[in-house]
């Protein structure tokens, strides 16, 4: 059998990855560590900027493989494999992180292929924007009147999109959990009369302020800004109290004009059936 030799690896990775060792052919393989949390994962804990070393011993003849993923499927494209793949064998080649030059011309091959890897998430990227402009330009004809059009399940394709403020004239009577697929299968029907005032919430700048003030506060904190952060924090008491004396914080959609978005969004309906 080969002999053991001590191999230390040394990984930063901006996705999930799982280190293994073993046969040239892929057998024999065994697990060494993955940068989670749990058995077997990273001190590092979700770190991504953290740099991760392992230390195990391998047979001379053995290869170190590095398995990543990312926890979205719709995101695993074929430019994410190009781009970040080649990084992970450059890694352990010895390579690190934000390389400006390099004197070895066998790493050459592998920055090509990362670069055309980022070119088709480029490509990627601008198919995006185009079906954003498309959708744009093309925003009449290709408007939804119903809230469902592809046959949703859940509560919110019951309702007009863009919905009304209130969302719903009256609360659905929820029996499962895909209740909107439930109520359909029923044979549930839209009420036409009957509507009453709706108490809805007043919007408010209080939350947006809070969390401006907040963000100042930390960046203080951090950088040891220490009158940045004094004069951050005072702001976050004086919006925090004087909200608390904010009392129009609510008010009501009388029936008439419930009425009227119903109604009109049963004609929208019988026009586009």
């Amino acid at each position: 059998a080969a002999q053991a030799l001590p191999v230390t690896a040394t990984l930063t990775a901006d996705n999930h990855y799982g280190l293994y060792y073993g046969q040239a052919d892929g057998s024999g393989m065994n697990f060494v560590g993955r940068n989670e949390p749990g058995e077997g994962g990273s001190p590092c804990n979700y770190n991504w900027s953290c740099a991760e070393t392992w230390n195990f011993n391998a047979g001379g003849g053995d290869y170190a493989y590095v398995v990543a993923w990312d926890t979205g499927g719709q995101q695993m494209r074929i430019g994410f494999y190009f781009a970040f793949m080649p990084l992970y064998v450059l890694g352990l080649m010895g390579v690190t992180r934000r390389l400006r030059v390099f004197d070895d011309p066998s790493l050459q091959i592998w920055f090509v292929i990362a670069a055309f890897g980022a070119v088709l998430i480029a490509l990627g990227i601008a198919c995006f924007l185009i079906q954003i402009v498309v959708s744009i330009r093309n925003r009449e004809a290709l408007r939804d009147v119903t809230g469902d059009p592809w046959n949703g399940r859940t509560l919110e394709w019951a309702t007009s999109s863009p919905p009304p403020a209130y969302n719903f004239a009256f609360t659905p009577v929820v029996h499962d959990n895909d209740a909107w697929w439930d109520m359909k299968r029923r044979g549930y029907r839209r009420p036409l009369t009957g509507f009453r005032p709706i108490h809805m919430p007043r919007n408010t700048g209080a939350g947006i302020v809070l969390a401006g003030l907040a963000t100042v506060l930390g960046f203080g904190l951090i950088w040891y800004i220490w009158w940045l952060a004094a004069v951050s924090f005072a702001g976050l008491l004086a919006v925090a109290i004087g909200h608390t004396f904010n009392y129009r914080r609510d008010y009501d959609i009388p029936a008439e004009d419930v009425a009227r978005v119903e109604q009109a969004r049963t004609r929208q309906l019988a026009a586009g059936a």
